[in-house]
């Protein structure tokens, strides 16, 4: 991201890097699931309260994006989807769809609060606003598909979709990189708010 700042193909960011399962055995979906640790309204209210209060960031969601792979990927894209008053756009690498948490237990009403599809079809019922959404596959990895059909079914109205293919790219954080260097940095500059300087340092 820095050397993306300074060759001028990439805003300057804060990047705040929590950690949605807070151990390797459970697998929360970045989600309230019923009896579980509340991870979604961790990661979507308690992450950028703490960071609205230790940073000078933007209080309009256009300087509010969620970054993510594989689970995180998952939370990040559902994220924008529910809180698009409060969030804009995000990178999803290696993402799943839907909710696929062995915590649910099934209970596809709860599941369905935090399903991509209903909120994306939700949103586009709403007219927006507008969200955006940047998914990256590698070519040696599976889900381009899943992605692919979310994109033409739901990637309309107030919904922007982008994939970013990367070539021989695989589940893991260096191909996810190299997706972010080759485009998706540059994408999602365009569609967030740039930084202004602090008038009291001027």
């Amino acid at each position: 991201m820095s050397d993306g700042a300074k060759a001028g193909t990439s805003l300057p960011f804060i990047l705040v890097m929590p950690v949605i399962n807070g151990d390797t055995k459970h697998h929360f979906d970045g989600s309230d699931i019923p009896g579980q640790p509340k991870m979604g309204t961790w990661m979507a209210d308690d992450v950028p309260d703490f960071t609205k209060a230790n940073f000078r960031t933007f209080t309009s969601r256009d300087g509010w994006a969620f970054m993510g792979s594989s689970s995180g990927g998952f939370g990040a894209f559902k994220h924008v989807l529910k809180h698009p008053d409060r969030f804009k756009a995000a990178i999803a690498s290696g993402v799943d769809i839907v909710p696929d948490s062995p915590l649910w237990q099934g209970n596809t009403q709860a599941m369905d609060g935090d399903n991509p599809e209903k909120l994306a079809e939700k949103l586009i019922k709403a007219g927006g606003p507008d969200v955006y959404v940047n998914f990256q596959i590698g070519t040696a990895e599976t889900g381009r598909d899943k992605a692919e059909k979310f994109m033409k079914e739901y990637g309309k109205g107030p919904v922007h979709t982008r994939l970013q293919v990367i070539q021989d790219g695989e589940h893991n954080g260096k191909s996810y990189v190299r997706g972010m260097r080759e485009g998706s940095l540059e994408w999602i500059s365009k569609v967030m708010k740039a930084p202004t300087p602090d008038p009291a340092v001027q």
